[in-house]
């Protein structure tokens, strides 16, 4: 009887360890602003063929746009994050990942009402987030105390448009930004939410 006993327990220790060591790692991922390495290339290209890497270091996974990259100066991105230079000298840092698919019902809702009222339609709807690191401790920043800028890589089929605009939703704040460059290749703007982010057209 005993054996038996002893054989349920170890069993539900191993389910329980099957269980928890998952949800933990997820969690620990996520609390440390550390993304897996980057699956898709980032690299957004302009129509004179130079190419354009992130300023900061940067987790992508999408497929909808040819890269998004963060083009602001890190200093400036790590300012606008919330850190102070006591922060930044102390070796503070910022983290950006862009995926899709995760975006929320009523802030894809809301996407799509905002696009509809401008006269747009959806291209791509993205999932952006920023993420501060200092003492060890990691917090997600919804919007920055001053604009980041970011570039969108155009998909190809869509760089005959050359008119679009991006959609930026974070806390139930909506921007409707216009494109900052000339590029048909490219979309820059200067954005505050870091949340849900629309391109349409």
């Amino acid at each position: 009887m005993n054996k038996t006993r002893k054989w349920i327990t170890y069993l539900a220790a191993a389910v329980l360890l099957t269980v928890i060591i998952p949800i933990t790692a997820g969690a620990s991922d996520s609390a440390s602003g550390n993304a897996p390495a980057p699956t898709k290339p980032n690299v957004v290209q302009m129509s004179t063929g130079t190419k354009l890497n992130s300023t900061i270091p940067t987790y992508f996974y999408a497929d909808t746009v040819k890269g998004l990259i963060v083009l602001s100066p890190e200093g400036m991105v790590k300012t606008a994050a919330g850190l102070t230079d006591a922060q930044i000298k102390g070796g503070a840092s910022v983290y950006f990942s862009v995926t899709e698919g995760k975006t929320g019902p009523q802030a894809k809702q809301a996407v799509l009402t905002t696009a509809a009222l401008n006269g747009r339609s959806l291209l791509a709807l993205l999932d952006i987030q920023l993420t501060r690191t200092t003492a060890g401790k990691t917090t997600v920043v919804n919007r920055t105390q001053a604009p980041v800028v970011l570039t969108i890589g155009v998909p190809d089929q869509f760089q005959a448009w050359n008119n679009f605009q991006v959609i930026s939703i974070a806390d139930g704040n909506i921007e409707v930004l216009s494109d900052l460059d000339v590029d048909p290749r490219t979309v820059t703007v200067a954005a505050t939410n870091f949340g849900a982010l629309a391109l349409v057209y």
